[in-house]
């Protein structure tokens, strides 16, 4: 349901903060990509382990681990103000849900 969540804050709020990494590292068209493929990764993970899909699981962790990644270049090469500290601290939950041990119990009991 995070995932969900995060992608519709995506899509209202902005992508600003997952366009800034691409584009320091790729260039301006990686910049428009990013943040279309960061949505349909959230979207289509949270999909796949809704459907005990092992590859969903997959791509809401490389998913989640990218936002986390995104929001702290963004944070750390800008200042930190309370808008950086929100959206560190969704995508952080995300990372933490979905690598907790008893997800991972989760995981292996279903997608066996």
């Amino acid at each position: 349901m995070l995932a969900y969540f995060r992608a519709v804050s995506i899509v209202l709020f902005g992508s600003v903060y997952y366009r800034q990494l691409p584009y320091d590292i790729l260039g301006p068209f990686a910049s428009r990509i990013f943040p279309l493929l960061l949505l349909v990764a959230l979207v289509g993970g949270g999909l796949g382990i809704a459907n005990e899909k092992k590859w969903g699981f997959r791509l809401a962790v490389s998913a989640a681990l990218y936002s986390v990644v995104a929001t702290l270049w963004i944070g750390i090469r800008y200042n930190f103000e309370l808008g950086f500290l929100l959206r560190l601290m969704f995508d952080l939950v995300l990372v933490v849900l979905l690598l907790h041990p008893q997800s991972k119990e989760y995981r292996r009991i279903w997608f066996s």
